[in-house]
C-alpha cells in the first residue's frame, strides 16, 4: 500500500454531480468509467490503491471503491476523497475489507490511503512478505489480505527482476520499468 495523493475532483464528475444531482452511486453510471481511468491514471499509477498491482481501467479488472462503505458513511458516497480504484481480486484488497467491515468504528483502526503515509506503518521482506510495524498496520494487512498467497508470490518475483535490474538502472527507471509494487521495490532497494 502506498499514499494516494488525490488532486481536485475532475471537472466532468463536478458538473456531472452539480448538473443531474444523483440520489445513490448507479446515478453515475454514464461517467463511471472516465472517473475510473482519470483515477486510475492520475493518481494512482495504473496500481491498485491497496495491493499495488498492476491494473487497467476496464470494469472487468477493476472498480471504484468507496474507501470508507457507502452502507456506512452515505454522505462520503460522491466524496472525491474517499474514491480509489481497487483490483477486483475477491482474496484481496477492497472485496475482502468491504466483507469485514460491520461498523463506522472499524474505519478508525484501518491505514487509509489518502490520509496516512503507509510506509510509515509497514516494511518488507524480502520474500514478499508485508510487515506490521505496529497494531493499526496489522488490522489494515489483515482487513485487505495483503499477505495473500499469490501476493507474496508476485512480489518475490519482483525481487528477483529488481537485483537483476539493479547494476544496470536507476530506483525511479526500476519502478517505472516493473511498473507495479512501488513500496516493495522501494523498500527492498
Amino acid at each position: 500500500m502506498k499514499r494516494i495523493n488525490k488532486s481536485e475532483p475532475p471537472k466532468f464528475f463536478k458538473d456531472f454531480i452539480r448538473k443531474n444531482n444523483p440520489v445513490n452511486w448507479d446515478g453515475i453510471h454514464e461517467i463511471k468509467h472516465d472517473l475510473r481511468e482519470h483515477i486510475l491514471k492520475s493518481e494512482q499509477v495504473n496500481q491498485c490503491a491497496y495491493c499495488e498491482s498492476a491494473i487497467t481501467s476496464f470494469s472487468t479488472k477493476s472498480h471504484i471503491d468507496h474507501f470508507k462503505r457507502k452502507h456506512y458513511f452515505p454522505e462520503l458516497t460522491f466524496d472525491y476523497n474517499n474514491l480509489l480504484v481497487s483490483c477486483k481480486n475477491h482474496n484481496h484488497c477492497a472485496s475482502t475489507k468491504d466483507q469485514k467491515v460491520k461498523s463506522r468504528d472499524f474505519y478508525k483502526s484501518l491505514i487509509n490511503p489518502v490520509i496516512d503515509e503507509p510506509s510509515d506503518y509497514f516494511d518488507y521482506q524480502i520474500s514478499g512478505k508485508l510487515v506490521s510495524i505496529n497494531k493499526k498496520a496489522k488490522f489494515t494487512i489483515e482487513a485487505f489480505n495483503l499477505n495473500h498467497t499469490g501476493l507474496k508470490q508476485q512480489r518475490n518475483n519482483i525481487s528477483w527482476a529488481v537485483q537483476s535490474y539493479k547494476s544496470s538502472l536507476g530506483l525511479e527507471e526500476v519502478i517505472e520499468q516493473v511498473g507495479e509494487f512501488e513500496s516493495f521495490i522501494r523498500a527492498i532497494w
